[in-house]
C-alpha cells in the first residue's frame, strides 16, 4: 500500500513539475492557485497527518513523520519526495513575487534532502537537488538547522 501512495504522489509531483514549465511562459493567477493546491494536497498525501499537524512541526519533527514506521529505504525516499515537491513549490512561490516564501521552501527542502543524503551520497539526482538549492539560497539567511546540517553535509557526513 505505501508503494502505491508513493508512486501516486511521484506522478503527481511529475505533473505539478509540467504545469509549473507552462506557468513560466505565462503568468495566470489562476493556474498558480491551482498548482499551488495541488502542491499541498501531494504534502497531505506524502504525510501520515493531518496538515494542520504537520505544517506545526519544526523541519526536524516533520521529517521523523515522514520516516516514522518506514523502512530505511522508504523514509529516504518519502524525504527526497518532499524536498523536490518543497523545491517545485518554492519555485510556484517565485511566479507569485512570494520571495519571502519561496526561500522558506527552499530552506526547507534543503533541509530534507540533506538529510536523506547524510548517510549515502550515491544518488545523482538528490546531490543535484541539494547543489540546485544551495545555490538559490544566500548561506547568509540559513536557519540555524538547516546551516548545521549543510556543514555536516559537506564535512562528509
Amino acid at each position: 500500500m505505501a508503494g502505491i501512495r508513493q508512486d501516486y504522489i511521484l506522478r503527481q509531483l511529475d505533473l505539478l513539475r509540467q504545469f509549473i514549465a507552462r506557468l513560466a511562459s505565462r503568468r495566470n493567477e489562476r493556474e498558480l492557485e491551482e498548482a499551488l493546491l495541488l502542491s499541498f494536497h501531494l504534502q497531505e498525501k506524502l504525510f501520515p497527518l493531518p496538515p494542520t499537524e504537520f505544517l506545526r512541526l519544526d523541519l526536524a519533527d516533520q521529517i521523523a513523520a515522514l520516516s516514522r514506521n518506514e523502512t530505511p529505504a522508504v523514509a529516504r525516499e518519502k524525504c527526497l519526495a518532499y524536498a523536490s515537491l518543497l523545491a517545485e513549490t518554492a519555485t510556484l512561490y517565485d511566479h507569485k513575487a512570494r520571495g519571502d516564501l519561496a526561500d522558506g521552501a527552499r530552506q526547507m527542502a534543503l533541509y530534507a534532502a540533506l538529510h536523506a543524503t547524510l548517510d549515502t551520497r550515491d544518488d545523482s539526482a538528490a546531490v543535484g537537488l541539494i547543489e540546485q538549492l544551495t545555490g538559490q539560497l544566500d548561506p547568509e539567511t540559513l536557519h540555524a538547522p538547516v546551516a548545521a546540517l549543510l556543514a555536516e553535509y559537506r564535512n562528509g557526513g
